[in-house]
């Protein structure tokens, strides 16, 4: 190999690998975020994510009104109880409709923003019933909403979350609104039910299954805690390819880690495919269009604890 090639697969996290290792945090535990259509985990969802008792019985309400489809779309906006592909060499695409119209991000700047919208609804049965149906808590029948109108919700949400995750992320500045969002943002705001974030990066050329961050990442999917990860190029595609481009979510994946699912909200789809893949999407075309075109993963917002204990990180799950 020469050197060409050698600096033509860098990426700029690789850069990561010159400063002092960051410990990865500990997985979510098992079982308590793992999606479930039984509505008593919606409502337990929504005690997590900070809904007083009063939202929370009025949400019960509502989903005892709501129509099966619409109550499963509630309670699992992300698709995540649909059956993945069956066999290893099978991946399967689908769409992500939310409220009838394809759940895609509003612009090209806000990849980021429509994968956290999402990763919050997954985990706030509240979010999720305004959504995808219109309706708030207490609410017992869905608006007449078009196409336009679900569109439009899911564009409101992008804004408001692209707004909260670029203020104060050049120090006291904002991120310009042009490159998207950064990481460290991202992570600021990630939320799933009561569950917050830490960013890390994935640097390139580690072991065969992608290293110890896509290994946390693919435990943590399977333990029912949505993981957003940072997609982009290398210095062989331009050096402005080198960094992170775009934001997919992983939403889930199976507890040996053999296949996963992908939302990619360019083109408003969950990829069904081979875990493994994720690690090789350079080399992998259906890996590289669920992530969005771009052949690797180079940053990875991990579930870090509960929101609760931000203020002692050490606290964890506790």
């Amino acid at each position: 190999m020469s050197l060409r090639d050698v600096l033509g697969a860098l990426r700029i996290t690789d850069v990561a690998r010159l400063g002092p290792a960051r410990g990865l945090p500990a997985p979510p535990p098992a079982g308590a975020y793992v999606p479930d259509a039984d509505p008593r985990h919606a409502l337990d969802l929504a005690r997590r994510a900070g809904h007083p008792e009063q939202r929370v019985e009025a949400l019960a309400r509502t989903l005892r009104a709501l129509d099966p489809a619409a109550r499963r779309a509630v309670v699992d906006p992300l698709g995540r109880l649909a059956p993945s592909g069956g066999h290893d060499d099978a991946p399967r695409v689908r769409a992500l409709e939310l409220g009838g119209a394809r759940a895609r991000q509003t612009d090209g700047t806000t990849c980021c923003s429509a994968v956290l919208g999402l990763l919050a609804a997954a985990g706030d049965p509240v979010l999720a019933l305004w959504l995808t149906t219109g309706l708030r808590p207490g609410g017992t029948t869905p608006p007449r909403s078009t196409l336009a109108q679900s569109t439009a919700r899911f564009r409101a949400l992008q804004q408001a979350v692209k707004r909260r995750t670029n203020a104060r992320s050049l120090g006291p500045l904002p991120w310009p609104a042009a490159l998207g969002t950064p990481p460290w943002g991202a992570a600021r705001v990630a939320r799933h039910a009561d569950v917050r974030f830490v960013e890390r990066t994935v640097a390139g050329g580690e072991d065969a299954d992608g290293g110890p961050v896509l290994r946390a990442a693919l435990v943590a999917a399977a333990r029912g805690v949505p993981v957003p990860l940072f997609t982009g190029g290398d210095l062989a595609h331009g050096i402005a390819t080198a960094v992170p481009r775009h934001v997919v979510l992983l939403t889930r994946a199976d507890p040996q880690a053999r296949r996963c699912t992908v939302y990619e909200p360019s083109s408003g789809t969950l990829h069904d495919l081979p875990a493994a893949a994720l690690h090789e999407a350079v080399r992998v075309p259906v890996a590289r269009r669920a992530l969005g075109g771009w052949p690797h993963v180079c940053w990875a917002l991990l579930p870090a604890g509960r929101a609760g204990e931000s203020a002692r990180p050490d606290a964890g799950w506790a």
